[in-house]
């Protein structure tokens, strides 16, 4: 699933916090740049890209937690 939002903090900011939200659920990081992240567990993976046009756009990929990416979104939002 895909889902997509827009925040106020800065790209660096907003992938700062994805790290912690999503480490905590001890979702290893395989892939990071500076503008996107890519986790992954035996349970599926989670990938977040930011750009920055009109503050801070997020892109986010899902296969395997939907329900944990969007309560990440209502925090940041």
């Amino acid at each position: 699933m895909r889902y997509g939002a827009t925040t106020k903090l800065s790209p660096e900011r907003a992938l700062e916090k994805a790290k912690e939200y999503f480490g905590r659920m001890e979702i290893a990081v395989k892939e990071e740049s500076p503008q996107h992240l890519l986790f992954k567990s035996d349970s599926g993976y989670v990938q977040v890209t930011v750009t920055q046009e009109q503050g801070t756009e997020l892109d986010i990929e899902t296969n395997g937690f939907d329900p944990q990416v969007k309560q990440f979104l209502q925090r940041i939002g």
